[in-house]
């Protein structure tokens, strides 16, 4: 197929609109999955091909090595012969260009590029020699100084930003003095520099306009407010438009990412900056059946800054969404595993995704797709019982049950920082190697009694040993856990060895933690021993070796996006998770929160589970959860909403059974524009009688769920499992229900 027969029948209408014209400004939203990649990607070809464009005057510019790799691979099988591609790349790595080729214009001629290392080890060197350590974190300045770079365009802007903290602006112009004395620049620098040397230099400005003719710019509602002022000066002089043509492409109903500087403000306002800028809305959706974008649709006309659209697709389908609303956490990720369970006999889970708002949520999730031997990753993030803080709890209680334990010696003696350094940990292990049969207490008794500490060490192993007192492995584990963090001032330590997001993330997942043992301590007569016995029973299985390349995802909406999945379950749509307990007070704050949640959603192509609960444990109090506000904005009759708190296993079992078996199906569009699509469900042949999962009911034995069905040349076999036990019946004798 020519590019020229793809333009004409596999684009519609309005991406037509945004890939024929040759020369002006285009503004294009492009709605969740409708094809913005392709679009933007096809203009390049066409520019090419049909207007004869040199690929040398055309440049794209993306966010990701990733987006413009594919990109690139696009653009190459559209045009399918050999010779040169348009530049495609992020911001940065084509202002680096830009800087490299004109360094001549440089204040030095030659430099290096730091690394985020070297950004914090600078810093260290300043808040050192300042007598700083105690008030301020390196990453702190460093964060500092990247704020200022992004949302600052010159000196008056940057001085607004620091107002009266002169502290910090004198750390700003230490830093950045050190950085230029040795040649140095560092990430931001890359689009500071770029964007001087356009505004300073009209000769430089006026031979790159001569030979960059055409812009592209992809995920436009992620820009800065430095990349937008960098975009102007590319295309602009003397405040009019300058090239021939300029496409950004963008939604600003997915702009996700504030905390990263992005100002969805840049594409709202874009035509305030471009007056001749045509836009183009591209509404119709290609990845999700029409119930999915109902949904979508509903949530986010309640945000009021942003361009209004409604998403549309040519698939119909019915009953795509459900809604379910469990008792507590546990509940919720029996739930998720049970659907999960059913799903992967029936079109399998590698195309299936859980979702939710921060990582500490994913603590119970994980536990019940254990229970069920559900394989899973978990993406952008690592498992729970694998993170840093937790593992340095555990460690500490581990000791308590073990303390001949080495390695949780190892982790525990220096976390939080003690002053215990490496000379410490070295008479300290070479004292144990000499008494192997010694416990790591009575070997800190020793050195204590010895003298041979110096005195801010002696009282820092004496504080170690105190942080134990009073437990041990009888001990009830939620005591033991909460004292540990009190005791070695867990908290503070976190707030101050990182940033502060960082830093309330890892506080959260503790927290989890202290629900997950309380949870624990209702189901058992829990001791110490007993709990971290469980916890190695979980690890064991986190990591055993899977037989099967099937496996469910796991992650954040943030890191969910350009993502899509057949099946998709949103977990824990409750107030004070999405949104955020952060976000509340403030409506652009709230906004983003909910365009959070239409990202999710529209992640989901073939079906979308939504799950919530009545209550959560917070503080070791179980707490009433109220469902999001954003539920609310769900019509009713969108998505059939249950109540599951009071369901057992196998009332859930026969509510996803009828969803999976009983609904119809998907109807693929006669003729689809996207040349990837293939529908996830078939058409099926005549379901047989009976199916795995299925409910039933036998006059002795009363309800029960089937495990296996064995098909005799005569009589069909079912095995079931009953609250009695497991039993192998003829068929005949069973009811459905």
């Amino acid at each position: 197929m020519s590019f020229k027969e793809f333009f004409e029948q596999n684009l519609n209408p309005e991406q037509q609109q945004v890939v024929e014209p040759e020369k002006g400004v285009l503004i294009v939203t492009a709605g969740a999955g409708s094809g913005k990649t392709r679009v933007i990607t096809a203009r390049m070809a066409y520019l090419i091909t049909q207007h004869h464009i040199p690929a040398s005057q055309i440049i794209a510019l993306t966010f990701t090595n990733k987006a413009a790799k594919e990109m690139k691979e696009r653009i190459a099988r559209f045009l399918s012969h050999e010779g040169p591609l348009p530049y495609v790349g992020t911001f940065h790595s084509y202002c680096l260009r830009i800087l490299k080729s004109n360094s001549h214009l440089l204040p030095f001629k030659s430099f290096s590029l730091m690394d985020e290392a070297d950004q914090e080890k600078l810093a260290r060197d300043l808040i050192t020699e300042k007598g700083l350590t105690k008030k301020l974190r390196p990453g702190q300045l460093v964060a500092f100084v990247s704020k200022l770079k992004n949302e600052a365009t010159d000196d008056q802007e940057r001085a607004k930003l620091w107002g009266d903290d002169l502290f910090y602006r004198d750390l700003y112009y230490l830093y950045e003095a050190r950085k230029t004395a040795a040649h140095c620049l560092d990430f931001d620098d890359l689009l500071v520099h770029t964007l001087e040397l356009f505004k300073k230099n009209e000769i430089f400005k006026k031979v790159f306009q001569e030979h960059v003719r055409h812009v592209l710019v992809d995920e436009y509602q992620d820009t800065n407010k430095v990349q937008h002022a960098l975009l102007k000066e590319l295309t602009k002089d003397q405040g009019t438009f300058s090239l021939d043509s300029l496409c950004v492409v963008g939604d600003e109903d997915q702009s996700i990412y504030s905390w990263r500087g992005a100002t969805v403000s840049n594409i709202i306002n874009f035509s305030k900056d471009f007056p001749a800028a045509r836009s183009i809305t591209i509404e119709r959706n290609y990845r999700s059946v029409q119930p999915i974008l109902h949904i979508a649709n509903e949530v986010i006309k309640h945000n009021a800054f942003r361009n209004p659209k409604r998403l549309y697709s040519g698939r119909d389908a019915d009953d795509s969404v459900r809604m379910l609303t469990c008792q507590s956490g546990h509940q919720e990720g029996e739930a998720v595993a049970l659907f999960l369970k059913m799903l992967r006999g029936h079109s399998g889970i590698n195309s299936a995704a859980i979702l939710y708002r921060s990582h500490f949520q994913s603590r119970s999730l994980e536990e019940a797709l254990i229970r069920h031997s559900i394989p899973y990753k978990i993406m952008g993030g690592i498992q729970f019982y694998d993170r840093l803080e937790i593992k340095d709890m555990l460690a500490y209680m581990r000791l308590l049950v073990n303390p001949y334990d080495r390695l949780a010696f190892a982790r525990a003696i220096n976390k939080p920082s003690r002053g215990l350094g490496d000379k410490f940990e070295d008479l300290f292990y070479e004292t144990w190697d000499m008494m192997p049969f010694e416990t790591y207490a009575g070997i800190a008794q020793m050195l204590l009694q010895q003298g041979s500490l110096t005195a801010s060490k002696h009282e820092a192993l004496k504080d170690f040993l105190k942080t134990f007192e009073g437990f041990s492995s009888t001990s009830q584990p939620s005591k033991v856990l909460n004292a540990l963090i009190e005791r070695t001032h867990y908290y503070t330590y976190l707030d101050s060895a990182f940033e502060k997001e960082e830093a309330v993330a890892k506080k959260e997942n503790l927290k989890e933690l202290i629900n997950g043992v309380l949870f624990f301590e209702e189901r058992h007569e829990a001791t110490l021993d007993s709990f971290l016995q469980e916890v190695s029973l979980l690890q064991e299985q986190m990591n055993a070796p899977e037989d099967t390349s099937e496996y469910v995802k796991l992650m954040t909406f943030h890191a969910a996006k350009g993502l899509e999945f057949d099946t998709v379950i949103l977990s824990g749509i409750e107030e004070g998770i999405l949104p955020s307990a952060r976000s509340l007070g403030n409506q652009e704050s709230l906004e983003e929160e909910r365009r959070l949640l239409y990202v999710g959603i529209t992640r989901a192509r073939e079906r979308l589970l939504i799950t919530r609960t009545k209550y959560r444990y917070t503080y070791g109090t179980l707490t009433d959860q109220q469902p999001s506000r954003f539920l609310d904005e769900i019509p009713e009759g969108h998505a059939p909403q249950e109540d599951a708190s009071y369901w057992k296993e196998y009332e859930l079992i026969r509510y996803f059974n009828d969803w999976f078996f009983h609904r119809a199906q998907p109807v693929a569009p006669k003729s689809s524009d996207d040349l990837n699509y293939e529908p996830a469900f078939q058409e099926e042949l005549e379901e047989p009688s009976w199916k795995q999962y299925q409910p039933v009911y036998h006059a002795k034995f009363g309800q029960g769920i089937i495990e296996k069905i064995e098909q005799k040349s005569t009589s069909t076999h079912l095995t079931i499992r009953f609250k009695t036990g497991i039993k192998k019946l003829d068929a005949s004798y069973i009811t459905s229900l």
